[in-house]
């Protein structure tokens, strides 16, 4: 498969540039990143799910038109293709203000429970005008995206078929009836919070007496209509711990879980002002829990790892304002969830061009 996936490539790169020569030089400097990015560990482990096959959360999966589409982005980052690409490769939506919980690390605090900025009219526009910049995912959050399923469902339904579109969930209505309606929609996937082992740290963590029931039920009901699925969780300073870490990805490998996305606790939204950050102690636990997941032999049919703070700490962010934005649930675009730098709201400049209003985005805390 990796073979496969490797020939793909470089065929995607010879019909992008016209040139053999200029494919090869491209992709040298492609491998060459990717060995900065993850170092010289041997190749990271691929996750099949149905007829594809996934390399992470934030890559779309091979074989579609969304993976081709990534790809052409990602070599016109070191030398421009002929034809339009993309300037970005995904975008953050939230596309609610309601939420039934009361998350202790929320960073969309701030907005949650007002009146809906978006009406489905307004959430298709958005999501279409992204499309034909060529980006190929979309990671719709709220507030609970889940509390619009029939919007979400719609907007999924009849949105351009060459973008993945990934749900970021609490597990709030993750029925088997509402993934099976995901799944025919056409989502990719779900991201589901689940911040502890333990179901009453969870619940505690989440302000939810039956916030554990939500996860567990809707990754089953996930994985019964064969959608990709990803466990999240904010790793706060109670939590690192080898033990602790070793414990959860037990729990969600034994669920069926394809990804385990650790994110670092941020001074954002609820936490802002707070003291959060991890010790540097706690961040080389990380980073070695990521390593030896991703490629120890022993490790091998557990999840893959997604730690962003890895790569961020060697190479700077590499997504927010680049790869990326985020829409927060007012409709103000942001460089990241974590940064949010209010550069313009969606709603006010929908018909502009935004490839001068992205270009001078950064993420700031790294």
């Amino acid at each position: 498969m990796r073979l496969r996936v490797r020939a793909h490539i470089f065929f995607t790169a010879v019909r992008a540039y016209y040139s053999i020569s200029k494919a090869v030089r491209t992709l040298k400097a492609f491998i060459e990143f990717n060995r900065k990015l993850h170092g010289d560990r041997g190749n990271l482990k691929i996750i099949q799910a149905g007829r594809q096959y996934f390399f992470g959360l934030y890559a779309p999966g091979y074989p579609s038109r969304a993976f081709d589409d990534y790809i052409r982005g990602e070599l016109n980052r070191i030398i421009p293709v002929k034809k339009k690409t993309n300037a970005l490769s995904f975008i953050f939506f939230a596309i609610t203000r309601k939420c039934p919980l009361q998350c202790e690390h929320c960073f969309e605090w701030n907005n949650l429970n007002k009146k809906e900025t978006f009406a489905l009219d307004e959430l298709r526009q958005i999501v279409a005008s992204f499309q034909l910049e060529g980006v190929s995912q979309f990671h719709f959050s709220g507030g609970e995206p889940m509390v619009r399923i029939r919007d979400l469902e719609e907007l999924i339904r009849t949105a351009g078929k060459r973008t993945e579109f990934w749900i970021l969930t609490s597990g709030f209505n993750l029925t088997a009836e509402n993934a099976r309606r995901l799944k025919q929609a056409g989502a990719t996937g779900v991201v589901v919070s689940l911040d502890h082992y333990d179901a009453d740290t969870h619940n505690a963590f989440r302000g939810m007496s039956t916030s554990f029931e939500w996860v567990r039920d809707g990754i089953r009901n996930a994985l019964d209509q064969q959608l990709v699925v990803a466990a999240t969780i904010c790793a706060t300073r109670s939590f690192v711990t080898w033990d602790n870490l070793m414990r959860y990805t037990e729990l969600v490998k034994s669920m069926g879980v394809h990804f385990v996305q650790i994110l670092e606790p941020k001074q954002a939204g609820r936490y802002a002002e707070k003291s959060v950050t991890l010790s540097l102690e706690q961040l080389e636990l990380l980073e070695r829990f990521y390593t030896t997941l991703n490629y120890e032999k022993e490790f091998r049919d557990y999840p893959v790892i997604i730690y962003h703070g890895y790569h961020q700490r060697r190479m700077g962010c590499m997504l927010a304002g680049k790869r990326n934005i985020y829409i927060d649930s007012a409709g103000d675009v942001n460089a990241c969830p974590f940064c949010q730098t209010k550069n313009y709201n969606i709603r006010d400049r929908l018909h502009e061009s935004r490839a001068a209003l992205h270009a001078s985005m950064s993420c700031p805390r790294y």
